[in-house]
């Protein structure tokens, strides 16, 4: 699991790319601010979205997030309130078939250890 992370390209990629943003977006109002005969009227708009675009990532990951454990506690709560099966439906096997499997597993029944 460790050695897949080290070689996972995403991250480093995210913040380069994301440091490009907010370098490009300086020159563009260090243009506007120092040289106004040369810049364009659509300078400044361009450079706060380019320096913005980490707050604006951040803030859909988080919405993102935050709709995702809505849906995730919804789900929960429709799983909970739907009727047991009582052994009437052709399913009836199913949940005790899943429970045998859970007592053949080799599995440690050991929780797991946090490391700091």
């Amino acid at each position: 699991m460790e050695v897949e992370r080290e070689r996972d390209i995403r991250v480093p990629l995210i913040s380069a790319l994301f440091c490009l943003f907010v370098i490009a977006g300086g020159v563009f109002l260090i243009i506007y601010v120092y040289y106004p005969d040369q810049s364009q009227s659509w300078y400044p708009v361009v450079a706060l979205l380019l320096i913005g675009s980490p707050w604006i990532f951040w803030l859909l990951a988080y919405i993102y997030t935050c709709m995702k454990a809505c849906i995730r506690a919804r789900r929960m709560e429709n799983h909970a309130t739907q009727p047991k099966n009582n052994g009437d439906d052709q399913n009836a096997g199913y949940d005790q078939t899943k429970e045998e499997e859970s007592v053949r597993s080799k599995e440690s029944e050991e929780p797991l250890k946090f490391s700091v």
